[in-house]
């Protein structure tokens, strides 16, 4: 009898380890910020349901110092070169998420700032004044100051629908696909603000 408890507890022990091994590897950290990440996420709008892979994770530093942790995700990424997956990523059809984790505290105005730099960084003059609607409604959603732990979500979902999530509120979908591509070029573009091929590094064989 005692043997048979024994065992039980034994296996129970033992399914409790593969339960929490399988929950270790359903995650990924970014190593230099500590930070985890889910390796599939499901996101729902309208009535469809998108599900996505992680492609990579990174942070992003200002001169010497972290500012946050980022995962991406893609529906159904495929592998390949490096230049095929930025291509893929920057291109419309497929639902991606970027999701972001504070590592420290930040400025509202120095938030709103960034994302103006980034998009007059990524777009010609031409194109920026015909998205700067979609530009101002956007950065306007960056009302608070960031403490740390804080969470940005981006999503773009196919026909060029931006929706943000900023700590914990989901704000109005922006329809424009220029706006999206440009959005997602301030990480994947050639001036990149991370490394980007940290990003795309799970799409690479």
């Amino acid at each position: 009898m005692k043997k048979m408890v024994r065992n039980l507890l034994l296996g129970t022990s033992l399914a409790g380890m593969a339960l929490l091994t399988a929950a270790a590897q359903d995650r990924v950290e970014e190593s230099s910020t500590g930070k985890s990440f889910e390796t599939q996420t499901v996101f729902t709008h309208n009535g469809s349901q998108y599900a996505q892979k992680l492609t990579g994770v990174t942070v992003r530093k200002k001169l010497v110092f972290k500012v946050y942790a980022m995962a991406h995700y893609m529906q159904d990424p495929a592998a390949g070169s490096k230049e095929a997956a930025l291509e893929s990523i920057l291109s419309d059809g497929k639902a991606k998420q970027i999701t972001m984790v504070f590592v420290r505290d930040v400025d509202r105005q120095k938030i709103q700032d960034a994302y103006r730099d980034g998009f007059k960084e990524n777009a010609t003059a031409e194109d920026l004044k015909k998205m700067q609607p979609s530009v101002d409604q956007f950065v306007s959603f960056f009302s608070s100051d960031v403490k740390e732990d804080d969470q940005f979500v981006l999503h773009w979902l196919p026909g060029g629908v931006v929706i943000a999530n900023v700590q914990g509120t989901e704000k109005p979908e922006i329809k424009d696909p220029l706006f999206a591509r440009t959005l997602w070029s301030i990480w994947f573009g050639e001036d990149s603000i991370v490394r980007r091929n940290d990003l795309v590094s799970r799409m690479i064989p």
